[in-house]
C-alpha cells in the first residue's frame, strides 16, 4: 500500500504543477486582455472584423464621421495595437489601425504571399471596402513600405504619407540586423523561445515603454505562437528588400510621389539604418525629415505622446483638401 501512495503522489504531484500553470497562463491572458481594452478605451478603439477575398481583416477604429482619417500601418512582426497609446494622445481624427495580414489577429495562409507589394494591393481592398476616400497614411517599417506603394499607386485618395523608420532605402551605413543577417545568425526580430522576447525589446527599443504584469509573459508567448508566420512573412519581405537593394532601392516610387511625406526616424534604430534617411530626402519631391535623438525603430511606442503631436502638426499643414471619409 506505501509503495502504491508513493507512486500516486509522483504522478499527481507533477500534474498539480502543470494544472497550476496553465491555470497562471489563463489567469494572465485574462488580465492582459483586460488591461488592453482599457489601453483601447482610452484611445477610444472600438475593434472591428471584415472578411474580404484571400484574408479576414481585425482593425482597430476611433473617431468620429466627418473627422479628418488617418490610416496607420504596423510594422513586421507588430500589430495593431502598435499604435493604441499613440492614439491615445490624438485629438480630432477619425482612425483606423488594420492588423495586416498574416499579423495580429487577422488570419495568416501558409500558402499566401506575404511581400510588400501583394500587400499594398490587399490594403487597396480594405480602404475600398471601409469607403475611405482621401486620408492621412502612416507607416512605420515594413508598414512604411507597403504605404508608400499604396500612396504611389493611389495618389488621389492620400492627403499625406508619413514614414516613421520605414523600409526603402539602405543607408551607407549598414544597420546591425543588416550585418546580422549577413553573417547568418539568428534573425533578433523572430521570437523562438520566452526568453527571446526581451532580446527583441531591446533591439527594437532605446525606450521601452512601461508593460504591466503580466504582459511581458503573455507577449512573448503569444510571439513564439507566431513563430512561423513570421518566418514564413520575414522571407518574402526581405526578399523584395534585397531585391530592391540591387536596383536603387525604391527610388522609382519615391520619385513620383506627389502628396507632402513626412520621414519620422529614431537615431538609434539597429533595424534600418538612420543613414538611410537623406536618401529619402534627396529622392522624395515634398518631403520633410526629423531625427529623434535617443529614440529607436518604433516612435509610436517609445514616445507616443511626441510622435503624436509630431503627425498631427505635419498633418494640420496639409489638411486643406480634407482628409475626409465618406461611408457609402
Amino acid at each position: 500500500m506505501l509503495a502504491i501512495k508513493i507512486k500516486s503522489q509522483k504522478i499527481l504531484l507533477p500534474l498539480l504543477f502543470l494544472m497550476l500553470l496553465s491555470g497562471c497562463a489563463s489567469l494572465e491572458n485574462g488580465l492582459f486582455k483586460m488591461g488592453l481594452g482599457v489601453e483601447r478605451s482610452m484611445a477610444g478603439f472600438e475593434k472591428k472584423d471584415i472578411q474580404l477575398s484571400d484574408h479576414h481583416w481585425t482593425y482597430l477604429e476611433a473617431g468620429e464621421p466627418g473627422q479628418p482619417v488617418v490610416l496607420l500601418l504596423h510594422g513586421f512582426g507588430g500589430d495593431k495595437d502598435n499604435w493604441t497609446r499613440m492614439v491615445q494622445k490624438l485629438d480630432g481624427y477619425h482612425v483606423y489601425a488594420p492588423d495586416l495580414p498574416g499579423h495580429g489577429d487577422s488570419s495568416f495562409d501558409e500558402k499566401q504571399y506575404y511581400g510588400f507589394d501583394v500587400q499594398s494591393l490587399r490594403l487597396a481592398e480594405f480602404v475600398d471596402a471601409l469607403h475611405l476616400n482621401k486620408f492621412h497614411l502612416v507607416g512605420n517599417s515594413m508598414g512604411g513600405a507597403i504605404a508608400a506603394l499604396y500612396a504611389y499607386r493611389h495618389p488621389e485618395q492620400v492627403t499625406s504619407l508619413a514614414l516613421i523608420d520605414a523600409v526603402g532605402f539602405y543607408g551607407d551605413k549598414p544597420s546591425e540586423l543588416e550585418e546580422i543577417l549577413a553573417r547568418h545568425e539568428k534573425n533578433p526580430l523572430i521570437v523562438k523561445e520566452p526568453e527571446d522576447f526581451d532580446a527583441l525589446m531591446d533591439f527594437v527599443m532605446s525606450e521601452q515603454p512601461f508593460l504591466p504584469w503580466p504582459a511581458r509573459s503573455v507577449l512573448a508567448r503569444k510571439a513564439v505562437a507566431r513563430e512561423a508566420a513570421n518566418e514564413h512573412i520575414f522571407e518574402h519581405i526581405h526578399k523584395e528588400a534585397e531585391a530592391a537593394k540591387y536596383a536603387g532601392g525604391f527610388g522609382f516610387m519615391f520619385k513620383k510621389l506627389s502628396m507632402p511625406v513626412y520621414v519620422i526616424w529614431g537615431e538609434n534604430d539597429r533595424v534600418l539604418s538612420v543613414t538611410s534617411v537623406p536618401k529619402f530626402v534627396e529622392t522624395i519631391p515634398h518631403v520633410q525629415a526629423d531625427i529623434i535623438p535617443g529614440i529607436g525603430h518604433v516612435p509610436m511606442l517609445e514616445i507616443p505622446k511626441k510622435t503624436a503631436q509630431m503627425l498631427t502638426a505635419f498633418w494640420q499643414q496639409h489638411e486643406s483638401s480634407g482628409a475626409i471619409a465618406s461611408h457609402e
